[in-house]
């Protein structure tokens, strides 16, 4: 074994990364939530995202080996932490259609309004 626990010979394979906002494929996000000093706020933060589940398991478990390192050592903060999440194709989308609504209704606009198709 060497100094960074790798069995001797062993090589690291690379991992593919797609884009978090990629809409149109399955992707397996990780999120670290921890204080975002440019909202002044507590929130999940997109660290990464993979195209297969075992490549986002394996991420979240080096990452979360590490927050708890840094944590120990008091360097991050014990309500920081890693996760991740599936986001299945059309979800922004979906997500942002839901807003659009929302806020229609706010100002008085029905959903079927928004739907020429609804009309008949």
């Amino acid at each position: 074994m060497t100094s960074c626990s790798r069995p001797v010979g062993s090589t690291l394979v690379p991992v593919a990364r797609v884009d978090p906002d990629d809409d149109s494929i399955r992707r397996f996000v990780a999120l670290h939530y921890r204080y975002d000093p440019a909202r002044h706020e507590r929130r999940d933060v997109v660290v990464a995202a993979f195209d297969h589940e075992h490549e986002l398991v394996a991420f979240l478990a080096s990452e979360s080996d590490a927050l708890k390192a840094r944590q120990a050592a008091g360097d991050a903060d014990s309500h920081e932490r890693i996760t991740g999440v599936v986001q299945e194709p059309g979800d922004h989308e979906d997500a942002q259609d839901q807003r659009l609504r929302r806020r229609a209704l706010d100002h008085g606009v029905r959903p079927f309004d928004l739907d020429p198709e609804a009309r008949g």
